[in-house]
């Protein structure tokens, strides 16, 4: 009925369009990853997983829609948490770092920006930006016993520090989650660079990730003057004036893509917001809504929530 119906059914049942749908179990197929069951195939396998992470619905209501037992749908959501595990690595990947300056996607905003500040200054140093790093909060489950390093800034809430970094065109190409809600984002980002085993993508010489006040100014990472007007809101009422504020500006303009990036995920990603508790791994679900995001826009396929905050 999704395959034949209208493209708004889609939508609204799995978050993204049929055409969206169809390519990711067609990759699926093609990798080996998965495998249609006897009475299973590899679309519906699918479908269920979309369903609860674009829903965040109980296997209660998930039965009642699939017509298949509890045990089944456990089964099979975590027989494509597992493959997506493996599509993650091949979806959130660093950035190439083109140093073409005509690359239409990675520097489309850059020279909006330029075209509005005429200076040298923002020219230079701004130019060598090739991406934008944050971090975000997403709901957890976490057993009674570890709750207080996990509320954080949620408002009693548990939650844990996503860091992430993406590029002009909203693709993420670094993602670390699990960290405690408590933890500040600055920590989270120097533990994160000191181990190794975390394949952190520093930018080569002269370029920089683009990043807020909470970090760190530093080789690779620049963030805005301190003290300064900064937030985009800051500025609707009086234009920047002086030379930092003027920086601060086109700082903010910039690294908003962030921002938007992180919108597009939790909209189409309701368990981010508000995790049920399934008996699964919370980073591994996370980690796979990023990668199946980023499936989405590397794959140019028209979908109405990065139109939304293009």
């Amino acid at each position: 009925e999704l395959l034949r119906g209208s493209d708004r059914q889609c939508i609204e049942l799995m978050r993204m369009s049929r055409e969206a749908y169809v390519r990711l179990c067609t990759h699926f197929r093609y990798k080996l990853w998965l495998h249609d069951s006897r009475h299973v195939s590899v679309e519906e396998k699918m479908l269920i997983f979309l369903t609860i992470i674009g829903h965040n619905e109980r296997y209660v209501v998930i039965n009642r829609r699939f017509q298949h037992s509890s045990q089944t749908i456990h089964k099979y959501f975590h027989e494509v948490l597992a493959a997506m595990m493996t599509f993650a690595r091949e979806m959130i990947v660093p950035s190439t770092f083109d140093p073409n300056p005509d690359n239409p996607g990675a520097h489309k905003s850059l020279r909006w920006i330029f075209k509005v500040f005429y200076f040298l200054i923002l020219y230079i140093y701004i130019y060598g930006a090739v991406g934008a790093l944050d971090g975000t909060l997403v709901h957890a489950i976490i057993s009674s016993s570890q709750q207080t390093v996990y509320r954080g800034r949620g408002k009693g809430k548990c939650y844990q520090n996503v860091l992430g970094i993406c590029d002009f065109n909203m693709i993420f190409t670094f993602v670390y989650a699990g960290w405690e809600g408590v933890a500040h984002d600055s920590r989270v980002l120097t533990e994160v660079m000191a181990a190794p085993s975390n394949n952190f993508p520093f930018p080569p010489p002269s370029k920089y990730y683009l990043c807020d006040a909470a970090y760190t100014n530093t080789r690779g990472f620049m963030a805005p003057y301190r003290n300064v007007r900064y937030w985009l809101g800051d500025f609707r009422r009086r234009r920047a004036m002086t030379k930092e504020e003027k920086f601060n500006h086109a700082h903010a303009k910039l690294r908003n893509v962030i921002k938007r990036a992180y919108g597009v995920l939790k909209a189409r990603f309701p368990i981010l917001d508000k995790m049920a508790p399934y008996p699964f791994n919370v980073r591994n679900v996370v980690i796979a809504c990023f990668a199946v995001n980023n499936f989405i826009r590397k794959e140019k396929i028209n979908d109405e929530l990065f139109a939304q905050y293009e």
